[in-house]
């Protein structure tokens, strides 16, 4: 597993969910494996945020997070 904690493009469905993104190429996502909210570290600030584990055509399993209020979604997570 890496973390990489870094802003990536993201399309969603109707739902807002990820339907694809682009890390180094785009992935199609299969499914959603797992989704969760997180409240942050309120002391220093920060607010919930949404957290989607999902399963890739190819097989790959990422985490993308999005802040509460935000359109912008992260690269958390990518196991190997």
């Amino acid at each position: 597993m890496a973390l990489i904690g870094k802003p990536v493009p993201v399309e969603t469905d109707e739902r807002g969910r990820p339907r694809q993104f682009f890390w180094r190429r785009w992935h199609r996502v299969r499914c959603v494996l797992d989704e969760w909210r997180e409240a942050g570290a309120w002391w220093e600030g920060e607010g919930e945020r949404w957290v989607v584990r999902l399963l890739t055509e190819e097989g790959g399993v990422f985490e993308l997070e999005r802040a509460a209020g935000s359109a912008r979604w992260v690269l958390y997570k990518v196991y190997d």
